[in-house]
């Protein structure tokens, strides 16, 4: 592989890592903004969240036409405008006087990075030979899926040592503008594809007004109301199945539009490869489950800790240490296997590191379909290490089959349908948890009103109750990846660039 292609890949590795860092890294800081701010946590914790969901939401619009004005503009360009416009919402976040003002900094921010992904990986397919692209689209799959596994360790070691969260957005900027002019330096010379076509406004603003409805409504799954020990839980708000329901209409809309499109933001053609429409259903299918195993993680051992040391007042520190240590197993072991799932895809085809991986990951979740009360941090991450492997094998080859199916003059579309379909994938992973999950819980304590257990050992019951839950979740997403397996049956086998 010559010098210029690695160096292009290492340097735009560096963005896409910083980017994806912060898409977490604002959930360890999160209280101390709201107290440096004097922001209610009785009044105000739901604005204060778009602190989180506005980043993931503006990163996933972003990602749904950047990546075809880098068809049509070039990537150079973009890709560089895209970083600026990144380091300048770092900026506005670390000076925001207000919640408001941090929320925009934010959304600015997310707008610059959820493009730089598909349209790094776009330049791959642009820069690299068919049998190298798989491996450099799992080093991409690698360095984003660990810059947002690191960002909660990032911002606690940071806040531990500084104090200061606005210090995680004032350090993106020396970071990003040395960035921005070593990737200019890299990408100088770089041939730059460009698309005759023009620019699909209406698809445009179909899909982005669908991924957001999509995303608000089934969000809205966490604004569940409160309920005493065996009381009545208010459902989701009454806007929740509107926005579920406008946001297919739209996506109906959306392709649609596509169809009759001279220009079209995304070929609806790519989808009469079968490869590609595997591939595409795979990746969301990955997305669902990856979100249970993310959230359902954390859940079990906060609870198994607070009801174990109901006198402890430091407990959710440790918990939330242990649970983000715990959960490395998953997400370390997830980028770590990304890049041999590359390796076997260009050598082999997509097809074999695809079921490989989809089989460890489906024998990873039914493992831990069965953890209990009693279950042991080493069995746990074991298991949560095969699914991670699993998972982290899937990642380059169904991005392959896709961007390989596209035209040069479309690869940026493709791939930010690779991404986009798997943070939709793990935005209904999370909606099922809380609709499933909160409802279930609550059905199983009022059960449980004649149980011995819940009068003599009450935390021993409900911690019985949440690992049944935990449990019963974690068999839904084995659900979704056998139904991936089968899928990717129907892979083909090598997938060259058309």
């Amino acid at each position: 592989m010559p010098t210029r292609p690695r160096l292009t890949l290492a340097l735009v590795c560096v963005a896409i890592f910083v980017g994806a860092v912060d898409l977490t890294v604002v959930s360890a800081v999160l209280p101390r903004v709201m107290v440096d701010m004097r922001v209610s946590i009785d009044t105000d914790l739901g604005r204060a969240a778009w602190v989180v969901s506005g980043y993931l939401l503006a990163y996933t619009v972003s990602m749904t036409f950047m990546g075809r004005l880098s068809d049509i503009l070039g990537r150079r360009g973009v890709y560089l405008i895209c970083l600026g416009v990144f380091i300048g919402g770092s900026a506005l976040a670390a000076a925001a006087s207000s919640l408001d003002a941090l929320i925009l900094g934010r959304v600015v921010q997310a707008f610059g990075a959820g493009a730089m992904v598909p349209i790094s990986m776009a330049l791959v397919g642009d820069i690299f030979p068919p049998e190298r692209r798989a491996t450099a689209l799992g080093v991409i799959g690698a360095v984003d899926t660990a810059g947002w596994m690191v960002g909660h360790l990032y911002g606690g070691i940071l806040m531990r040592a500084f104090d200061s969260w606005r210090l995680l957005f004032w350090l993106n900027l020396p970071v990003g503008l040395l960035a921005l002019v070593l990737t200019w330096w890299a990408l100088r010379e770089v041939p730059q594809q460009r698309d005759d076509g023009g620019f699909d406004w209406l698809g445009a603003t179909l899909i982005s007004a669908s991924v957001i409805a999509l995303n608000v409504g089934l969000a809205s799954g966490g604004d569940l109301g409160g309920s005493d020990f065996y009381g009545e839980r208010a459902g989701p708000p009454g806007y929740a199945l509107p926005l579920v329901v406008i946001a297919l209409a739209l996506l109906a809309a959306f392709v649609w539009v596509e169809r009759r499109s001279r220009y079209p933001l995304i070929d609806m053609a790519l989808f009469h490869e079968r490869g590609v429409a595997v591939a595409c259903a795979i990746n969301a299918l990955v997305g669902f489950a990856l979100a249970l195993a993310i959230t359902n993680v954390p859940l079990f051992i906060n609870t198994r800790l607070a009801l174990q040391n109901l006198a402890d007042a430091d407990i959710l520190r440790r918990a939330a240490w242990e649970s983000g240590w715990m959960l490395s197993a998953l997400t370390l072991t997830m980028a770590a296997a990304a890049v041999p799932g590359g390796v076997i895809s260009g050598h082999l085809s997509p097809r074999v590191p695809a079921l490989i991986g989809l089989m460890m990951a489906l024998s990873g979740t039914l493992m831990m379909s069965r953890w209990q009360a009693e279950s042991d941090y080493l069995r746990m991450g074991l298991e949560l290490a095969l699914a991670g492997v699993g998972l982290g094998l899937v990642i380059a080859p169904v991005a392959e089959a896709v961007i390989a199916a596209a035209d040069a003059g479309r690869r940026g579309s493709a791939a930010a349908l690779v991404i986009a379909l798997r943070l939709v994938g793990m935005t209904i992973g999370v909606a099922t948890l809380t609709l499933y999950g909160v409802p279930r819980q609550d059905a199983l304590r009022r059960a449980g009103a004649v149980n011995p257990l819940a009068a003599s050992d009450p935390a021993r019951f409900l911690m019985d109750v949440a690992a049944q839950v935990v449990g019963e979740t974690f068999l839904i997403g084995a659900v979704a990846l056998g139904i991936a397996l089968v899928a990717g049956l129907w892979m083909r086998g090598r997938q060259e660039a058309r």
